[in-house]
């Protein structure tokens, strides 16, 4: 079972942390990097045999770990109780990046993905970001990260949690690294390829746009200093 989890944000950096982390010789992660066992899985009724199966059938040295992300189980409210019955003790990381531009980033990433016919501008995405609307991918309530946070402190402790600044961790990621292995109590072997990963390419969020979300996200990005201290100011 992994000794650490990779929870979010999705379209935060997990892809290229969870790259990093995969170089380190003594750590061992997952098969898959997004197993989304407890988010969808589990509920299915795949059992802790399949979810298992993921992670090696054993790790070589008392040194070694393993671990996992899937970047959806920070906005799921299920998924904390599950993954508190079976790992307790488990670490967990959050990468936490401007919310407008990881809602940006996720539609951006949809409609390069998908037939984006119901929404073919983010404009009207967020229009829609109403979670009663079954059309709705929630990109604003994602970025809510105050609101997802607290429910998770519900079921762990503070310090079973790593939260990382996206903007800091793109810019600087050995430092990032530093804290990540600190965290996890291995050491600072820093990985040969630190190529940043799955990173896309749109064109760039428009004032008008960004400036009206603004406004939305203030009294979220407020709870969340207030949550996390200034160095989550956006």
């Amino acid at each position: 079972m992994p000794n650490f989890i990779i929870i979010g944000a999705q379209k935060a950096g997990t892809s290229s942390l969870y790259f990093y982390l995969s170089q380190h010789p003594n750590i061992r992660v997952s098969a898959t990097k997004e197993i989304h066992y407890y988010n969808y899985y589990e509920p299915q009724g795949r059992g802790l045999g399949w979810y298992k199966s993921f992670f090696p059938l054993k790790l070589t040295s008392r040194n070694q770990i393993t671990g996992e992300a899937s970047p959806y189980y920070l906005f799921d409210e299920n998924v904390p109780p599950r993954i508190k019955r079976d790992l307790p003790d488990v670490k967990l990381i959050a990468l936490l990046r401007n919310p407008i531009d990881r809602a940006y980033s996720a539609y951006s990433m949809n409609k390069r993905q998908e037939n984006m016919k119901d929404f073919p501008t983010f404009e009207g995405a967020i229009a829609n970001n109403d979670m009663s609307s079954e059309q709705s991918v929630l990109y604003l309530f994602r970025g809510r990260y105050a609101d997802h946070i607290r429910h998770w402190l519900r079921y762990f402790n503070r310090d079973q949690f790593l939260f990382i600044k996206s903007e800091e961790f793109f810019q600087d990621p050995k430092k990032s690294l530093r804290e990540v292995y600190d965290f996890l109590g291995v050491e600072k072997v820093y990985p040969h390829n630190i190529q940043a990963q799955e990173v896309g390419s749109y064109t760039d969020l428009s004032p008008k746009t960004r400036h009206s979300i603004e406004a939305y996200f203030k009294q979220p990005n407020d709870d969340l200093v207030a949550l996390l201290g200034d160095r989550y100011r956006w």
